[in-house]
């Protein structure tokens, strides 16, 4: 088994699932750098700052990677590998360049296409029928970094962004334990650079920025509706004047006449 000095920054479900594969497989990274917004209290996912501190790793809460001290303490730790998933900063090239592995990253997006934010969400408003998963060696780009797995799943008709968020979660956590396996046995990791002819982007920002537009035709409203829909986030909504409208599933009126 690899004997490894590693550090762990991100969160959300995906960062959780996959910093307790790492404490299961006896793997303790010797900093853990959570999202600023994860305070240990569990939202819309589980708290990575809670596992971590529930096995008793050090943990930074409300910090940001880019802090002159937190860089002083990496390069104090010397990682070999950094595992940033579910992460929510930009990571500076200072802190890129240290580890000898590289910085591992997993993409809801079957990289180059659909680089960027919110990948889920504009695959549902474009009317994608597959997505997918990938495992990546992080750059000083936005999701340029050689690809090591790829993994393909179907978005099917009726599936909102988070039914396609919760097939990314379950299927990078799984490349996550392949990777694991490679990594811990001491095999050789290949990655590929990927092919920027096939790149597209998608910078920060939700479908038609996140509002209706009412010339689109109807397969285009219908997508753009399951792309907002995204428990327990606001649903989808427009305007009727100065009235704001929401959409929203019938089960919530349980019991209401028709």
């Amino acid at each position: 088994m690899v004997k490894t000095t590693c550090v762990f920054i991100g969160g959300k479900q995906i960062g959780a699932n996959c910093i307790r594969q790492l404490i299961e497989r006896g793997v303790r990274p010797e900093l853990v750098i959570a999202n600023p917004d994860d305070t240990g209290a569990n939202t819309w996912h589980e708290s990575l700052v809670k596992i971590a501190q529930t096995a008793r790793l050090e943990t930074l809460i409300g910090h940001k990677v880019r802090e002159p001290e937190i860089i002083k303490r990496l390069g104090t730790i010397k990682p070999e590998i950094i595992f940033c998933i579910g992460g929510m900063q930009i990571v500076p090239p200072e802190v890129l360049a240290m580890p000898r592995f590289g910085i591992l990253n997993i993409h809801p997006a079957l990289l180059p296409k659909y680089r960027g934010r919110f990948s889920t969400a504009h695959a549902i408003f474009n009317g994608e029928k597959t997505h997918g998963v990938t495992l990546h060696w992080m750059d000083e780009g936005i999701d340029t970094g050689p690809v090591i797995m790829q993994e393909q799943f179907t978005i099917d008709d009726d599936d909102t962004a988070k039914i396609v968020y919760d097939k990314f979660t379950e299927v990078g956590s799984s490349l996550f334990k392949k990777f694991l396996d490679l990594w811990l046995s001491g095999d050789e990791i290949i990655a590929t650079h990927q092919d920027e002819s096939q790149a597209t982007y998608y910078p920060k920002g939700l479908p038609g920025n996140g509002t209706v537009d009412w010339s689109w035709n109807g397969e285009q409203i219908r997508n753009w509706i399951r792309a907002m829909t995204f428990e327990p986030f606001a649903p989808a909504s427009f305007h009727i004047g100065e009235k704001k409208m929401l959409i929203i599933d019938e089960k919530y009126f349980k019991g209401f006449d028709k």
